[in-house]
């Protein structure tokens, strides 16, 4: 129908869960809710700096160095994010008085903890192999 599936009459069950056969539920998933899949359809992301193989603490380390200039997301291969970055800080400096600046650093500092409290195999399915520009 086009108004979707009619509900049964009173006194009638309703349809059966039948399960797809297959492997069942990765450790600490949840079967019954749906996974989302990264939306990766239009972007594009460089390889960055260096080889393909990026280590997690050289991200961090660069992130709560320098991270305000966008070091880590160039070494990571988020080109615009990078430039969005070095722009803020550099025009945030100049006329907003440092609360650009400000932002950044901040910015920057929540990424070098997350960088660090992610497993490298984590860190690499989520900033390598999915895209995931901002924290």
């Amino acid at each position: 129908p086009p108004g979707g599936p009619v509900p049964p009459p009173p006194g009638q069950p309703g349809p059966q869960f039948n399960p797809q056969p297959g492997p069942g539920p990765q450790y600490g998933q949840n079967p019954y809710m749906a996974q989302p899949q990264p939306q990766t359809q239009g972007k594009v992301r460089s390889p960055g700096l260096g080889s393909a193989h990026k280590d997690k603490w050289v991200a961090a380390v660069l992130a709560f160095c320098i991270g305000f200039l966008g070091i880590h997301k160039f070494y990571l291969g988020y080109k615009t994010e990078g430039i969005v970055m070095l722009v803020v800080s550099l025009v945030g400096a100049v006329c907003t008085f440092g609360l650009g600046l400000m932002v950044m650093v901040v910015i920057a500092y929540i990424e070098a903890v997350r960088y660090v409290v992610l497993t490298q195999e984590d860190f690499e399915r989520t900033y390598i192999h999915d895209y995931k520009g901002w924290m």
